[in-house]
């Protein structure tokens, strides 16, 4: 899934100083271009990406660069979560659940209550549909 996809290449990139768009691709499963692209999105999201060609180049975000709790709007908190839910009742694996937990982190603590209630809301009527 792409989303879960572009939240785990910001998380490998704040983690590491550098790494490759081969790497990433390698670790993704994806071609180049996928990661091109993705990396295309993430910076149209706002968070400041620098690109270095050469041997030894790669990705990296800007130093002292640390995402905003604030930056992923309450809508924007409940879909990732709904379509990770989603496909987790579906699939059991421990990478979903590590996705879930870390989209779970960026909900500050004053949405969390609003936001656990659309993402049941969801889930509820998902619920009738299919039954």
């Amino acid at each position: 899934m792409k989303v879960d996809r572009l939240i785990s290449i910001v998380l490998v990139l704040l983690d590491k100083n550098r790494i490759s768009a081969q790497e990433l691709a390698d670790m993704f499963e994806v071609s180049l271009r996928t990661i091109y692209r993705d990396i295309d999105a993430i910076e149209l999201a706002g968070i400041p990406i620098r690109s270095t060609s050469g041997v030894g180049g790669g990705f990296e975000i800007m130093p002292n660069y640390k995402i905003d709790k604030k930056v992923f709007s309450t809508a924007d908190l409940s879909a990732i979560l709904i379509g990770l839910s989603s496909i987790s009742n579906m699939i059991q694996s421990d990478e979903l659940r590590n996705a879930l937990a870390k989209v779970k982190s960026f909900i500050p603590t004053e949405r969390a209550k609003e936001i656990e209630l659309k993402v049941n809301q969801n889930f509820i009527s998902n619920f009738r549909l299919s039954a």
